[in-house]
């Protein structure tokens, strides 16, 4: 079946079914070519993305972060109206999603650390009214 295709049924058409073939041949190299130029950049930012810590602010590091989130993201504007090239454009999302969780642990983090002040003050109140109390009794 596929030797009929590109060597031709004998009609008219068998030229423009080879050039189809052959431009259908290029455009996956191109992409496979566009793939493994942007496999280290995909796996760096996940691997940034890790091993970020909320809790230390670095700017450079997030804009490192967003910048390679871009970069991923030109490889799918490259082409855009090409569907394999969405899977750049879903992996982006996807790590911007991933980003933004990390970034909000921060906030979390500086939650729970105001809420174990507020804890320890109660505690430290609480221990002064028992003591106080304590003294009026006797």
């Amino acid at each position: 079946m596929l030797s009929f295709i590109v060597f031709g049924s004998g009609y008219n058409s068998g030229g423009d079914v080879k050039q189809k073939l052959a431009k259908k041949i290029k455009e996956e190299a191109q992409f496979e070519t566009v793939a493994e130029e942007t496999k280290p950049t995909i796996d760096s930012t996940f691997k940034k993305i890790i091993q970020y810590d909320p809790s230390v602010q670095a700017l450079f590091l997030e804009s490192d972060i967003q910048n390679a989130i871009a970069a991923i993201k030109a490889a799918y504007q490259r082409r855009a109206y090409d569907n394999r090239y969405k899977c750049f454009l879903q992996q982006a999302r996807f790590f911007e999603m991933m980003f933004s969780d990390r970034k909000e642990l921060r906030g979390n983090y500086k939650d729970i650390e105001n809420y174990n002040k507020s804890l320890e003050d109660c505690k430290v109140y609480r221990t002064g009214l028992q003591q106080a109390i304590m003294q009026r009794h006797r």
